[in-house]
């Protein structure tokens, strides 16, 4: 997440030179999550200082050290906790006034004019500036010296209320300003930083921005520094007219800010400010709140007092929404009534017609039931009509069949009875008796005949069963299953069924068809019937179906 952000940072110049849009909403984003992460930065820059002040209080005797030390206490607090950086400027003083070091002194000095001016502290300020020997300063010190002068008085001309005194103050700021121009090289940061101030205060915007780009391209980003070119970038712009450069700007140096823990910050509540005025106000009073509590903890008078019209802004802003919203909330609310009152009449008519439409559901429920039962009733009828117009059909299929078979034996037989005539009138002619006598007492023709009788019930009745012997095999144990000798021939045991799936069940006429007693068919019956697979009294109704 924080690559994403940094990315985004590293690609700032380019989208600027080439004149694209700035994607305002991403960077929200990233500051949104950045704002989130800001105790982790807090928490990191609180124990790097704890680290060196553990070193400051462990070094007693070599104050050269010591001072040094207190010096870095001072740097790491001068943007996160103004009085431990004012108590470790006044650590250094001490330590550089028992070492006698005048030089040190005068640098001391310096800084903790420089501090009180950043924080508002004017005549503190001025007080250790009248303290400092501008003759005893050297190199990077009279610099020092200009720049803080500078500042000073410009700060105190900013807010002044009396034009004389004021522009009096922006004399002496402008005075010394030029005098550390004059002193430092025109590449340094320090000197690209002023100039950009001058130029911008003159009414210079161009050649401001000629002086950014240059400054831009020196310090290096994600860094205090980097925060700095970039508010006075927006507010080039701001002069400019660019309200979304201006935005842009802002919150780039906000997140560098963020990111190095800085709680001396300007960027994020005058981003809000701005956000306020767009109607932002969720996201401006989160920005401005973040800024009021960075406030607190570098407790300065000064930033409280330039973050406090931001808040009355946000709150002015709030009172004009919160009114607004009011009367849309009366607007609103005499709509529902209204529509209330609609929707109760809307009820009232749809419960009416829901109990009209629940006795009409009422009484086709009982039509649909008399007609489900007339429906059910008929289907029975149907199916009892189906089964009947099968055994008829099946009936009317063994009728041609065996009529068909019956006609063809009578005529057979007629021819037999003519022959047997015949035969017979030729052995009286011959007077041949003892071969009559020995023709007409054998039973050969008998059951010649029979065993025909057998064999035509056969064939005609598997010719109208085809399947008979596999399905009535089905019906019965696997160890008991009948396999006649001949696929067009009939076991006894078989025919019995044959018969009782023609419809002939008593079986009187199945001993008189297959010339058995009566008895012996019964034990017949029974004696297959305990080879079932299914219940016995289930296994005639069974064999009935077969071929249905």
């Amino acid at each position: 997440m924080k690559h994403s952000c940094i990315i985004l940072l590293l690609a700032i110049s380019p989208l600027v030179s080439m004149g694209q849009k700035t994607n305002l909403d991403s960077l929200y984003r990233c500051l949104d999550r950045e704002i989130t992460k800001s105790d982790q930065y807090i928490k990191v820059k609180q124990q790097h200082i704890d680290d060196i002040k553990l070193k400051y209080h462990r070094t007693h005797g070599d104050r050269v050290s010591r001072h040094q030390l207190a010096w870095n206490l001072f740097k790491a607090n001068e943007t996160f906790m103004n009085d431990s950086a004012i108590h470790y400027l006044n650590e250094c003083i001490a330590l550089s006034r028992q070492m006698k070091n005048s030089t040190l002194l005068q640098s001391d000095y310096t800084a903790l004019a420089h501090q009180y001016a950043a924080t508002g502290f004017y005549n503190e300020a001025l007080d250790y500036l009248r303290r400092i020997d501008r003759p005893q300063l050297k190199g990077q010190q009279i610099a020092d010296y200009y720049f803080c002068c500078s500042h000073l008085y410009g700060e105190m001309g900013y807010y002044l209320k009396d034009e004389a005194l004021k522009q009096q103050y922006y004399g002496l700021s402008n005075r010394y300003r030029d005098s550390l121009f004059s002193v430092l090289p025109s590449t340094s940061s320090l000197y690209l930083w002023r100039k950009v101030i001058a130029a911008t205060s003159a009414g210079y915007y161009r050649r401001a921005m000629r002086y950014c780009d240059i400054w831009m391209n020196q310090v290096e980003e994600n860094t205090p520094e980097y925060a700095n070119m970039a508010f006075f970038r927006s507010e080039i712009y701001k002069h400019l007219g660019n309200e979304t450069q201006q935005k842009y700007w802002l919150a780039v140096s906000a997140l560098c800010d963020i990111r190095n823990a800085v709680m001396d910050q300007a960027s994020l509540w005058s981003l809000a400010g701005l956000l306020s005025q767009d109607g932002d106000l969720e996201r401006s009073n989160r920005y401005v709140e973040y800024s009021w509590n960075c406030t607190q903890r570098f407790n300065t008078h000064l930033r409280s007092w330039l973050v406090s019209p931001i808040l009355g802004v946000i709150s002015d802003t709030y009172k004009t929404n919160l009114r607004t919203a009011n009367t849309r909330l009366l607007w609103l609310t005499a709509i529902v009534s209204l529509l209330s009152i609609i929707l109760l009449g809307s009820f009232v008519y749809v419960w009416c017609k829901k109990k009209q439409l629940s006795r009409a559901r009422n009484d086709l429920r009982l039509i649909n039931e008399q007609l489900s039962e007339l429906n059910r009733q008929l289907s029975n009828n149907n199916t009892q009509l189906a089964k009947l117009n099968v055994k008829l059909s099946e009936t009317n299929k063994v009728k041609d069949e065996y009529i068909g078979k019956f006609l063809s034996t009578c005529s057979e037989y007629i021819d037999k009875i003519d022959n047997y005539r015949i035969r017979v009138n030729r052995k009286l002619r011959a007077n041949q008796l003892s071969d009559l006598m020995k023709m007409t007492s054998s039973e050969q023709l008998k059951q010649d005949e029979i065993k025909e009788l057998f064999n035509n019930f056969d064939a005609v009745f598997l010719n109208l069963f085809p399947n008979f012997v596999a399905d009535f095999n089905t019906l019965l144990l696997p160890e008991h299953r009948i396999q006649p000798d001949s696929k067009t021939q009939l076991t006894t045991d078989l025919r019995i069924f044959a018969l009782i799936r023609l419809g002939i069940e008593e079986s009187s006429r199945i001993a008189e068809f297959l010339r058995y007693s009566p008895n012996s068919i019964y034990n017949y019956r029974a004696r297959i019937k305990n080879k079932a697979l299914c219940p016995r009294e289930e296994f005639e109704q069974h064999v009935k179906e077969i071929g249905m």
